[in-house]
This record gives C-alpha cells, structure tokens and sequence, in this order.
C-alpha cells in the first residue's frame, strides 16, 4: 500500500478512535509488565511467597507444595498473564502474600485517599508559591530590565531540597521542639500541614522554574513588544503575562498532581502516614508482589487520566493562542532580561571541586568508636559520623559515588531521548502518561521485584529520566525543521542523512546536552531518595542517600551528619539552574 493510501485509511479512521489507540496500547503494555512482575526475579513463585512471609528460616518442598494449592500459583510466565489478566477483569487481584487473609487491592489501596489528599493540598500549595518566586522575573519583562539571579537561587534552593530532610528537619523543629503539629499520623488538619509543606516547598521550586521558562518564553512573543509601544499599563501586562503563561502551567498541574501522588512515598514514611506511598515501601521490602501489581496498576490508570486530562486542556487552553499567525510568534532576538550566571556557577561548582582534590588527599573513612559524632573541627573538617568514621572523607567518595552514578545515568537518559525524541512528538503523550510513575516509585516496584541495589536504583531513574529529554528533543527538531534554511535544503533534495546531521544536529546537540547537564541534579536526587530508603546502594556505601538516612536517628545530637549533605546537594541544584535560567557568560555588559 502506497504512502497515500495509508494515510488515507487512517484518515477513514473516527478521530474518537484515533485519540484512544495510544492510551489504550500504553494500558496494555503497562498491564502485561504489570502481570509478568512475579517473574521477573526468575525465582521459583512458591519460594517468593516464602520468602516474603519467613526472613530466616529455609522450605522444605512439603511447605512450598502447600504454598502452591494454597494461591494457585502458575507455573509459566505466559499461564501468570493469562490467569492475571482473567482475575483482574473480575476485580480479583489476589491475596497479600505477606498476609494471605487480607486481598491485595484492600492492602494496597486503603490508603489511597490519604495520599490523595496530601497530593491535592501539596500541589495547591506548591502553585501559590512558585507564582509569589517567579513575581521577580515578571516584574523584569513588563520593565524591559535584566533580572538579578537570587528568585533563581531560591527556586533551586527549594527545589534541591530533599523532601525527607525538608520533613525530619520541620519534625524536630515545629513538632518535638515547639509541640505546634503531631508528630506522626494523618487524622485532623493539623497532621496534614508539616506533610503538605514537605511536599509543597521543593515542588513550588520545580514549578517555580517550569513557570520561569514559561515567562521567558512568552515575553519573547511579539504582543508584549506590540503592548510595550502602545504605553499599556503595567499591571494589565502583567496580568495578560501571567494569565498566558497560566494556560501554558495548567496541564503541567495536572501532571504534577500525578506526580506527586505517586511520590508521598518519603513523606509518609517520614511521618509514618498510612498512605498508598507506605504501603509500596512495605510491600518492597517484603516482597509482596501481587500489592505491587495492585499499586502499579493503580499509578498507571492515574497516569493515564492525568495524561489525557492535561492533552486535552493543552488543546482548550492553546488552540486560540496557536491559531494566531502574528500575536502570539515569537521574536526572532534572544531575550535580554535572564541575568548573568557565570560567576555564581564558578562559586557553587567550587566545593564540589574541593571534594574531588580530598577524595584523592584523604584516607579512606574507617570505624573508630573512639571518635564517634564530633563536631567538625580542625582535625575532622567536616566532623565524623555515628561509627567515628571521617565524614569529609566519606562524603568525598560519596561525590564520587553519587555524582557518578548521576552522571552516568544522565548520559544514558540523553542518548535516549535524543533517540527517540527524533522519532517524533509522541513522546508527548507517553511522557504525560508515565509522570505518575516517578523514578522513586519505579525504584520501590524493582527493588521488590529484583532486590534493593545502586545498579536497581539506576535503572529506576532510567526508566523515567529520558522522558524530559525526548520531549525537548522533539520540540527542537519540530522548531528547526520549520526553519528557512532547513526548507530550502529540503527543497534542493538534500538527503535525510545531511538535514539531520548538518541542519538538525547543530541545534539539537548544544540544546540537549544543556538540558541533560541540568538534570544532574534531579537524577542525582532521586538515586539519593532511593538509598535513603534503603531501596539503593548498600548501607555501607559511602552513597549521600544513605549518609542521610543514618543521619536522621542524629538529627538533634549531630545536626551536621544531614545539614553538610543536604547543602551539598542544594549546590547541586543550584548549579542547575544556573545552566539554564542564566546567562553563563563571564564578560559584562557594555
């Protein structure tokens, strides 16, 4: 069938249909994964049942024999989907193996309206603030004026922040030490404002950011320049400002919502909230597989409404604003308001340079009971830890470590969404459909599935991290191939082998690789998020997630085991930002 004649049949096709085929095949895909998780250990199911009920002792075959009658267990991959899939329709989705007199769905989901409600209240919160830190940069488009750089280092402060440090720090501070909030729970509102506020601070800095981008960007459309000429008053700009880049942010709520449901997992165990994010980790740890099912189905029937929801406001919202040919394009100059960055990212990049030069200058850290929890001091700069260990020294090879590993999984993540975000912008729609499975939820299902490890942890935020990428890169390819110069290479029969690698990748490369050095952090935080919950590297591990995690049980007799760590990382963060909301040139105006 000729070119033509395909895309005639798919245009016979009910747009109804059309718009359904993608959610419904992701759906599948994401429900046949689901179905094959018991297998994915490659271990005998029986001897996974037992093992998720008796840590010590070793079956005999009498036992696992029993264990097989007892659920029904199939043997085979393909028998596990079949029979998965058969149940599920029923609204059977078997019994807790942990607990075989509670069902999975009921283990899984009692908590499922606690965590939404963290999830509505700290998405709320999160908007209001990032609004009040992106004022800054507003003020600057309706004046014409560079802006300084400190709403960007606040963003990234609270962005960088790790919500479990963020949530053990106002724990001690408003809880045991004030007595203003209970302590742990989740029935009155005062419970609620401490686990809101440790979701909502480092969203509001995330947020914060994307609405940044979205103001840049619609400051360079040509009715602000028009409205400038014509003496409309400030106010008026900044509120059709703020109403235009609304209904760019609005979808993006959405997915946040999604997000963020998916991710209570660190607050509610922080607070020991009986939410669907505790209920994951307990079955992770556990190995309660069929509660895992139960939970991954659920983040992708959220996903996928979230994601269909926020297609569909991108189209109300845009559709007026897309179908203007001159009021809404965009000035071919680059904006002149971002502010200089490029010695405030010399200074943040300096500590981390020092960590490099000790990792090489000092020992490796050793147990000395005899130097347990000192301060710092001129002997241990960064003082040492609850085993007497040198925590400048442990951090040191934690940069290494951590950062490394950051690294690593960024490259990856570029190469892949350079990849697939060529293959065109349905990467879109799978990227809103996967939001509500954040690297720290994927991290929990694997390291149920195939055990708690840094490699597992990798893979996590593999699975998620290109998504960002694929979607830019998709966004810049579309933006070129609209180009003059790429049309007339077009038109003159150049091939594709040379639009793409003379045409396209000199403005894809530069722009990807900006963007994947700006994820650094976002990935280096969530690898730390995973070994804070014991879900990533080994306890031994000089890994900045697991120094935190130890550190908490101190955070009163030792509050610089989680504040050096924690300042770390929001240098990291800041750097990020830095990259792509300043101007990294070192040379000053003239």
């Amino acid at each position: 069938m000729s070119s033509g004649s395909a895309s005639k049949a798919t245009s016979l096709i009910p747009s109804p249909i059309r718009a359904l085929a993608f959610p419904v095949t992701l759906l599948g895909c994401g429900l046949i994964v689901t179905a094959l998780l018991p297998f994915l250990g490659n271990r005998d199911l029986a001897y996974a049942v037992f093992r998720a009920r008796e840590a010590e002792r070793e079956p005999d075959q009498a036992t696992l024999e029993a264990i097989r009658e007892e659920l029904d267990l199939p043997t085979t991959p393909i028998g596990g989907v079949a029979d998965w899939f058969g149940k599920a329709l029923r609204g059977d989705f078997g019994v807790s193996w942990v607990n075989p007199a509670r069902p999975a769905a009921v283990e899984a989901l009692s908590g499922f309206g606690v965590s939404a409600t963290i999830a509505s209240l700290s998405t709320l919160t999160a908007v209001v603030i990032a609004t009040a830190l992106v004022l800054p940069r507003l003020r600057s488009v309706i004046t014409a004026k560079p802006s300084k750089t400190s709403h960007i280092i606040a963003m990234a402060v609270l962005g960088s922040l790790p919500e479990f440090v963020l949530a053990v720090t106002l724990l001690v501070v408003f809880s045991l030490h004030l007595g203003w909030f209970p302590v742990t729970g989740f029935s009155s509102v005062k419970h609620m404002v401490l686990p809101v506020l440790s979701l909502a601070i480092p969203a509001a800095g995330l947020m914060g950011r994307i609405l940044l981008i979205t103001v840049d960007h619609v400051a360079q459309e040509e009715w602000v320049r028009a409205w400038r000429l014509n003496k409309v008053t400030p106010r008026q700009l900044g509120l059709a400002l703020l109403q235009r880049s609304m209904a760019i942010l609005l979808p993006q709520i959405v997915l946040f919502f999604a997000g963020t449901l998916a991710a209570t997992v660190l607050i509610e165990t922080t607070f020991a909230i009986p939410g669907m994010g505790s209920a994951a980790v307990k079955a992770a740890l556990s190995r309660d597989i069929p509660v895992l099912q139960v939970i991954v189905f659920t983040a992708l029937i959220v996903g996928l409404v979230s994601g269909s929801l926020a297609q569909f406001l991108r189209g109300k919202l845009l559709k007026p604003l897309l179908s203007s040919d001159t009021a809404y394009s965009s000035q071919s100059f680059a904006p002149t308001h971002k502010p200089k960055g490029g010695w405030a990212m010399i200074a943040v990049l300096l500590p981390f340079a020092v960590l490099i030069v000790l990792w090489f200058v000092l020992p490796p850290p050793m147990v000395d009971s005899s130097q347990r929890l000192i301060p710092p001091s001129a002997e241990h700069i960064f003082g040492t830890d609850q085993l007497g260990r040198d925590l400048a020294s442990r951090l040191a090879a934690g940069a290494v470590f951590s950062l490394g590993t950051a690294v690593a999984v960024t490259a990856v993540c570029a190469v892949i969404g350079l990849f697939l975000g060529l293959a065109g912008k349905w990467v879109y729609k799978l990227g809103d459909a996967l939001n509500a499975l954040p690297a720290v939820l994927i991290g929990v299902i694997l390291a149920g599935v195939l055990g708690a490890s840094q490699l597992t942890a990798a893979i996590a935020v593999m699975c998620v991290g290109w998504i960002p990428l694929a979607a830019h890169c998709a966004t810049v390819v579309e933006e070129v191939r609209t180009t003059g110069y790429y049309r007339w290479a077009e038109l003159q029969g150049a091939s594709y082998s040379r639009l793409l690698w003379v045409h396209t990748m000199p403005t894809l490369l530069p722009a990807v690789t900006r963007h994947a050095a700006s994820r650094i952090a976002h990935n280096a935080l969530a690898l730390v998020s995973l070994g804070f919950l014991g879900l990533g590297a080994a306890h031994e591990s000089p890994n900045w997630g697991v120094v935190l995690s130890e550190s908490i049980r101190y955070a009163e007799r030792a509050p610089w085991m989680m504040f050096i760590p924690t300042v770390l990382l929001v240098l990291l963060g800041i750097a990020s930002a830095l990259v792509t909301d300043t101007n990294l040139s070192l040379k000053r105006n003239r």
